[in-house]
């Protein structure tokens, strides 16, 4: 893989990655500012939300890692 086409891939997995992190980080706070005034309903919620957003980025992480060992591009 040459550098132009690694850093594109780079560009790609860090554009791909910040949606998820974006929930966590965002439902994390709320739940650090805002977690006793919520119903156990929407902590159940955010915690869900956060948890799959984790899935998310450990999925396109080792899609990654699968592509990278196996010389794909």
């Amino acid at each position: 893989m040459s550098d132009g086409a690694r850093d594109e891939r780079l560009v790609s997995l860090v554009h791909d990655l910040r949606t998820p992190l974006t929930i966590v980080q965002g439902f994390a706070d709320l739940l650090a500012r805002r977690g006793v005034e919520l119903s156990d309903e929407q902590r159940d919620e955010y915690a869900s939300r956060i948890v799959a957003a984790a899935r998310e980025m450990k999925t396109i992480l080792d899609d990654e890692r699968t592509q990278r060992l196996s010389g794909a591009s």
